[in-house]
């Protein structure tokens, strides 16, 4: 990590680092979730309405070209959320560094809400959290 974050004093080079971490860590993610599921690529092309060719793109780590919209129709195939947001490069060093298929892994919402409990559920359901 320390190599990295050294070269990173080069904003060309903070900026491909990146490019390429979102590009691939969205490419294995979406593999991640679809093999999890059980699913070929044509499967979760059925699903968006696509071909599979356009999935082996999604999961080509040197597509990356994929826009909002199409993962917020990839989020909604798979049932999860799509978080998109700006971090620090250190913070982004750290949760790049080393990603095990676990944690691409998702749940969908109907295996996650089978887990949560809330202490009241009459309480939330009046909007007293």
């Amino acid at each position: 990590m320390e190599k990295t974050f050294r070269r990173m004093k080069n904003p060309k080079a903070r900026q491909a680092y990146v490019e390429a971490e979102v590009a691939s860590g969205l490419a294995h993610q979406i593999r991640a979730l679809r093999t999890q599921r059980g699913w070929t690529q044509k499967d979760l092309a059925d699903k968006l309405g696509t071909t599979q060719a356009a999935i082996s793109r999604l999961e080509d780590p040197s597509y990356g070209r994929p826009s909002i919209k199409t993962l917020l129709d990839v989020g909604a195939a798979f049932d999860v959320a799509l978080q998109v947001r700006f971090v620090s490069f250190v913070r982004l060093l750290q949760e790049t560094r080393s990603v095990s298929r676990e944690q691409l892994e998702v749940e969908p919402f109907e295996v996650e809400a089978e887990k949560v409990r809330f202490r009241d559920d009459t309480a939330l359901a009046l909007g007293k959290e």
